[in-house]
Parts: C-alpha cells; sequence; structure tokens
C-alpha cells in the first residue's frame, strides 16, 4: 500500500498541510523544530491509530484547538484507491474511516498498514527499560496477529480493573475473595494466548534477528534473544491468588504476561553489560529490519519505514548497509528526516537511490 497523499488540520505543529508523495522514498527535511518528526507520527497514526510518543489524543491536538484530522489517500497493488480518514475530537470518539466506512474499533484497522519506525534515542531505551522491550515485541505481534491484538487488549483491560481494585481494597481495608477468583480466571484466560503467540513467533523472529545482525557486523557476533518468562504460562489464576497479599501490598499485579522480559544477547552474553556503543546500535538496527521482513512475511504486504533523524547517530558504515536494504526494490515505503539536505543527497546519490524531498 503506498501513501500517495496526506492533509493535515490541526494535528501537533501542521495547523493545514497538505503533503503529496510520488516517490517510494522521501526526505524530510528542515531546521529543527520545523514540524519533520510530527509528520512521521501522522503517518504513524494512520497505520495504527495512536501516537508514537504518549498515550494521551488531546497531545497530538495543536495547540488551542479542540480537534486533529488526518486524511489520506493511498493505492493498493492493484492500483485501487483508499481513503482513510482519522478524527479526534474532546467531545466524541476518536474515529477512523476506511473507504468511507467507520471502524467499530480502530485495533480493526491494526495490520492493515504494518509500519516500522526508527528513532534516534533507542538504544538507551532498549537496554534500560524492560517497557520498551515488551511494547517493541507487543507492537510487532499485533499488527501481524489480530488474535494477539485480541486478547492482549482484554488482558490490559482485565489488569487496569485488578489494579484498581487492589488499590481499593488497600485503602479500604477490606477484601472480596470471590471477586478476584474470578477476575483472576478471567485474566489467566486471556494471557494463556498471548503466552502461545509469542512462545511460537518469538523464535522466528529471532532467526531474522540474527540474519540482520550477521549482515550489518558482517558475521562478527552472533545476535541472541531470550524470552524470560515473570510467571508460570500454565496456573497464572493459582499464582494470582497465591500474590494476593503481595499484590495487595503493593497496589498492583506483580504476575502476567505484562511482567515478561526479552534479554537480547551478543555471542549469549548480555548486550547491556558487555556490548560496546557500536553493537548497541547495531544491535537496534538489526532488531528494526527483523521487525519489518517480521510483518512483510507474516500480514504478506510491504510495511512503512520511518526514521527520523537517525544519521547524526550511526556511523558510515551503518548508514551504507542500512541504504543498501532499503534501495532494494521489495521495500515498501520509506520516510526518513534530517535537518542537514546536503548529507542525506550525498548519501542516496551515493547509493543511486531515487527519492522526494519535502523542505518544512
Amino acid at each position: 500500500m503506498e501513501l500517495k497523499s496526506l492533509k493535515i488540520s490541526q494535528f501537533k505543529s501542521h495547523q493545514k498541510a497538505d503533503f503529496q508523495f510520488n516517490k517510494r522514498i522521501t526526505v524530510v527535511t528542515g531546521k529543527n523544530g520545523a514540524g519533520k518528526t510530527n509528520l512521521l507520527d501522522a503517518i504513524h497514526h494512520l497505520s495504527l491509530g495512536r501516537s508514537a510518543f504518549h498515550k494521551q489524543d488531546s497531545q497530538s491536538v495543536s495547540f488551542g484547538a479542540g480537534f486533529y484530522r488526518l486524511d489520506a489517500q493511498m493505492e493498493d497493488e492493484s492500483e485501487k484507491r483508499h481513503r482513510l480518514e482519522l478524527i479526534y475530537s474532546a467531545e466524541e470518539k476518536k474515529k477512523l474511516i476506511w473507504d468511507g466506512i467507520p471502524a467499530e474499533r480502530i485495533g480493526e484497522h491494526v495490520g492493515r498498514l504494518p509500519l516500522v519506525f526508527i528513532l534516534p534515542d533507542e538504544p538507551f531505551l532498549m537496554n534500560e527499560s524492560s517497557e520498551w522491550r515488551r511494547s517493541f515485541f507487543d507492537n510487532t505481534l499485533c499488527q501481524a496477529f489480530p488474535e494477539y491484538l485480541h486478547h492482549l487488549s482484554r488482558y490490559k483491560k482485565l489488569l487496569a480493573r485488578r489494579n484498581a481494585l487492589l488499590k481499593y481494597f488497600s485503602e479500604k481495608q477490606r477484601f472480596d475473595a470471590v471477586l478476584l477468583d474470578t477476575m483472576d480466571q478471567e485474566m489467566a484466560a486471556e494471557a494463556g494466548p498471548v503466552w502461545a503467540i509469542r512462545h511460537r513467533e518469538i523464535p522466528a523472529f529471532m532467526q531474522l534477528l540474527e540474519l540482520q545482525y550477521a549482515s550489518l557486523s558482517d558475521g562478527a557476533e552472533r545476535a541472541g534473544l531470550m524470552h524470560e518468562y515473570q510467571s508460570d504460562p500454565a496456573g497464572l489464576d493459582l499464582q494470582l491468588a497465591r500474590n494476593r497479599m503481595q499484590d495487595m501490598e503493593a497496589q498492583r499485579t506483580l504476575a502476567g504476561p505484562h511482567r515478561d522480559d526479552f534479554a537480547f544477547l551478543l555471542d549469549n552474553r548480555s548486550l547491556k553489560k558487555t556490548g560496546s556503543q557500536g553493537q548497541q546500535k547495531s544491535y537496534l538496527l538489526s532488531l528494526k529490519l527483523a521487525q519489518y521482513q517480521f510483518l512483510k512475511e507474516k500480514n504478506g504486504r510491504l510495511p512503512w519505514l520511518l526514521m527520523d533523524d537517525i544519521f547524526d547517530k550511526l556511523d558510515d558504515m551503518r548508514i551504507v548497509r542500512l541504504m543498501k536494504m532499503v534501495a532494494l526494490p521489495d521495500t515498501g515505503q520509506v520516510f526518513l528526516t534530517d535537518a542537514r539536505f546536503e548529507r542525506t543527497h550525498q548519501i542516496m546519490k551515493s547509493n543511486r537511490i531515487d527519492f522526494q524531498e519535502i523542505l518544512l
């Protein structure tokens, strides 16, 4: 699916803008604060129905405005045109309209336009934040498998309700075992499929990660990945029952798939503890390129690739290898930003890559 045009109204720094995309690769340039990243976030909204940077839709509305609207025209492989409208206002529920038909839930749309987003500060988050690691794999699996998104969404709603209940019980010094028994059983029923899909698909992802890292590093080390279960997938409801006193004291649920982590390895050693800065950058790029290949294989669609101001963070060798991948004809649309157009122009010219420039 190719994005042909995007009209933006009152979205972040873009009060009103109309963009036309006529090449497979688009380079967005301009000074800092011109709105380059906000344009990429608008494209992220088209794919996943939400921001890449915050959870509250209200934060995407231009200052002083009451709503935002994104109106996109796209073309599929058979050259059929499609229209996507995404509208948010404080007074009404967010609306996603595909070819004139409103979606009952935003989740129905996830996976239709697969997307990979590479950001400049992710090497730090990759190592320091277990939430980032979980979110990365949840994002990947949600785009690839609608059933994963379904069960994960239901699990997170139940988790929020259970945590609120634990806080209430702790504050009021009361306890309802029957209510918690019912909730724990419901959570276990949703957690099971989440764990099953992770267990089934992570090995396939790891193979792609190994291939991408070997290409970036000339086989200097072998990248690895380990899914670290923090709970018992076979009996979550029983574990939740055993942990109730601890959960009451913490006022949150301490067991479940929301507590899983993923260990990133090089030659079976911790990337965080032993990896150099260059190795960490290569690992992150390999993760993202593996995500791209994974979504391409599982979805049967070419994902969009967004890259925000990453050339400042990469050395020449990694830039060249990344751009060789971008230049392949079986890669989908690419949108990248750079404050220094001369640098981007030289990189594209040296790799003989045709592109469109948008100056903000």
